[in-house]
């Protein structure tokens, strides 16, 4: 069958550029470094999960739905860029925050609004082990979908069920097509890349890219760098999805969790929390290429490959393709707001000493 033969509804502005970052190459040395712009695929304020979405609204049309449903945390990327993908469609959308309503609108949570998807909130029980809440957030959020569904079928609604994060065949699928559309600019480029770095959450890019590379005939090395949960879970994650989608498209490679490359190191206090070298990248590429990175996902995979160049495991000679995956509005939290204030705070201090 192959990923082509899926539904699919045109979304996204694409090919999204390939760009080399010179600027940043002649600060840190290392390879020459390319960055696949699916920041800049348009709508939402675009990101990686507009591909996903292309092939999973292209099943809900299919399927005659009129509401999209879905579920994440309180500045979901993937929240948002379904809202809008519903938007664009004529859909309703109602997104499961797997969070507490903290009372106020910043980032995410004002496009979602503007957007008109309809924000409801799972019951979650703070009172478990804080090693556990993250499971009991799932839980409530998995609780307050199969509530949503019942009641929009009571209504006589055609409710579509979208996948946290979209991590899903149509996900898999979607970083498929993209590998084949990188592979085509590198050839017109004349490039053969040794390396490619994909930040991980749900691990559906991860492993789009790597079914999509083994599809296309792109033989570099596919680096995931951890966001969310440990190296080990998302191994599993990662190949289980891959031998899944790939016989559900015909395809005949399979692989085993040992053979997925995840480094954990770059995930600092947990998922969401920005570290110092998350930081650090947001300002050397801001400063260096004009290109922006969010404080979730993308900062901290960067951080990764500042430390890769920084202890030559990149070497000079080589090739390596990051994936920006987005998540921009991310940038205009309280959490950025107080970092950026404290670190113009410390400047003029020193200039004034």
């Amino acid at each position: 069958m192959g990923y082509e033969a899926l539904p699919r509804v045109m979304l996204a502005n694409l090919p999204t550029p390939l760009e080399e970052a010179k600027n940043l190459r002649k600060v840190i040395g290392g390879p020459r470094l390319f960055i696949k712009r699916d920041d800049l695929n348009g709508l939402g304020l675009g990101g990686n999960k507009l591909r996903k979405l292309e092939f999973l609204m292209g099943e809900a049309l299919g399927q005659g739905a009129d509401t999209v449903v879905t579920s994440g945390a309180m500045q979901t990327n993937h929240g948002r860029l379904t809202a809008a993908a519903a938007a664009r469609l004529g859909l309703d959308c109602i997104l499961v925050m797997t969070e507490k309503d903290c009372g106020y609108y910043e980032g995410n949570r004002i496009l979602q609004e503007l957007f008109g998807a309809r924000q409801v909130f799972a019951q979650v029980d703070y009172g478990v082990p804080p090693e556990n809440l993250d499971k009991e957030k799932l839980r409530a959020g998995d609780v307050k979908i199969a509530e949503v569904i019942r009641e929009l079928k009571a209504a006589g609604k055609k409710p579509y069920l979208i996948p946290r994060g979209g991590r899903s065949l149509q996900g898999t699928a979607a970083y498929c097509a993209a590998m084949a559309e990188l592979k085509e600019q590198l050839d017109r480029l004349g490039v053969e890349p040794d390396h490619i770095l994909v930040p991980v959450a749900t691990g559906s890019t991860l492993t789009g890219v790597m079914l999509g590379a083994g599809v296309c005939g792109l033989k570099a090395l596919i680096h995931g760098v951890a966001l969310s949960r440990s190296p080990e879970e998302g191994k599993q994650m990662v190949a289980e999805e891959f031998n899944k989608d790939a016989a559900a498209m015909g395809y005949s490679c399979r692989i085993r969790p040992e053979e997925v490359i995840i480094y954990g190191d770059y995930i600092g206090e947990g998922y969401g929390i920005m570290t110092k070298a998350g930081q650090k990248a947001i300002r050397l590429l801001a400063e260096t290429e004009g290109i922006l990175l969010d404080p979730v996902y993308t900062s901290k995979a960067m951080s990764a490959y500042l430390d890769f160049v920084s202890k030559g495991f990149f070497k000079e000679n080589e090739t390596v393709v990051f994936f920006h995956t987005g998540g921009l509005p991310l940038l205009f939290l309280r959490e950025v707001s107080a970092w950026l204030g404290e670190m113009a705070g410390m400047k003029e201090k020193r200039e004034n000493d």
